[in-house]
């Protein structure tokens, strides 16, 4: 994918196009070949515990096979035709960006082949690492899986070849009713007369590095990968990458978990908390518990009357004869008045309850 977005970027739609369709059937074999080995090996999806598989499973190797050496881009099979034009337009732009362009599809080629061969050196070149039992019911894909796996290793093979004209050949008008190119992106002469062998050779020579440099590493000396997990600095590296650059941890902690967090405390302190208090349950409590008390001050003693009576004369006299001057800027109240105040509102709310049930303790003793 990164390939079409990079020959969108450099004016080659119909190249792209051209290398979508062929994606579509290398990708696909890819994908239906992993499927097979996956249901052949009782879904065991960890490729660290895989390997040998080549004697059990040859059919599904085959199109792996066909198809890693079309999505590496081998020469004369169906990738080749469209990544390798794709870089040639990018280099025969002869502009910065089509040689940013030309160099990074070239560096991310290697990997492509690595990881690649990888693939196929672990699943069915390596030491036997699945348990023995799996080994003993391992099969081939049935029928209604190797036929599509038939048709698109055809496809991987020789469509690029046949369909390079049609789509990317001189003076084809193929797509020229649904793609539009500006006369100065035309780049396909050039790309295809003026591009030096050495730099159109350059991503198939360093291709066949990245293979077989992962065949070596991996089939050859498996310990070599073990052993630069022996120093520090190694196993750092290797957690570092095993953890995906550590963007999951990253994301987690500074994403994910505050997240996380808020929704905790929008949960229990505002759903549960503010709102309950404040809202509909929390109204009702304090009416409530507000009438409780309001009802326990009805004693049925005439003394208790008096009191409240007395109480209500005194906290009506110091609010209404209370001294308050509220000069511009400045405010004042006579302290005495407001301790009076205040010891009013304390008898009324602590001890009157108290004398309530005192009373009521006494009536029924």
């Amino acid at each position: 994918m990164g390939y079409l977005v990079m020959a969108i970027g450099i004016s080659q739609y119909a190249t792209s196009l051209f290398h979508l369709v062929n994606h579509a059937f290398f990708k696909a074999l890819l994908f239906l070949s992993a499927g097979a080995v996956l249901h052949g090996m009782s879904d065991q999806q960890d490729l660290r515990r895989l390997g040998g598989l080549v004697s059990f499973m040859p059919f599904t190797y085959t199109a792996m096979t066909i198809g890693s050496l079309s999505l590496i881009a081998l020469p004369f099979i169906t990738g080749f035709y469209s990544k390798d034009a794709i870089l040639e337009l990018a280099y025969g732009r002869y502009e910065v960006i089509g040689s940013i362009a030309y160099y990074a599809g070239t560096l991310s080629a290697i990997f492509t082949a690595f990881y690649s061969y990888r693939l196929i050196s672990i699943t069915f070149f390596t030491v036997p690492n699945a348990p023995k039992n799996d080994y003993m019911h391992v099969h081939e894909a049935s029928i209604i899986v190797i036929i599509p796996l038939t048709i698109l290793s055809i496809l991987a093979i020789f469509f690029g070849y046949v369909a390079k004209d049609l789509f990317v050949g001189p003076g084809t008008d193929f797509l020229s009713s649904a793609l539009f190119v500006a006369p100065n992106n035309l780049a396909l002469i050039d790309a295809e007369f003026s591009t030096p062998l050495v730099m159109k050779l350059l991503p198939a020579i360093l291709t066949l590095v990245g293979a077989l440099g992962a065949v070596y590493i991996y089939h050859f000396v498996p310990l070599f990968t073990i052993s630069l997990t022996d120093s520090t600095i190694g196993r750092s590296l290797y957690t570092f990458f095993n953890a995906k650059w550590a963007i999951d941890g990253f994301i987690t902690s500074f994403f994910i978990l505050p997240a996380m967090r808020f929704g905790y405390i929008a949960s229990k302190v505002l759903d549960r908390g503010i709102i309950e208090l404040t809202g509909p349950f929390g109204l009702t409590s304090i009416l409530t518990d507000t009438s409780s008390t309001i009802a326990s001050y009805d004693t049925g003693t005439i003394t208790t009357y008096a009191l409240y009576m007395s109480i209500g004369v005194l906290t009506l006299l110091l609010i209404i004869f209370s001294p308050i001057i509220l000069p511009t800027g400045t405010s004042s109240i006579d302290l005495f008045s407001a301790a009076g105040l205040v010891m009013v509102i304390i008898v009324s709310l602590v001890i009157m309850p108290s004398m309530g049930s005192s009373d009521d303790n006494t009536t029924a003793g």
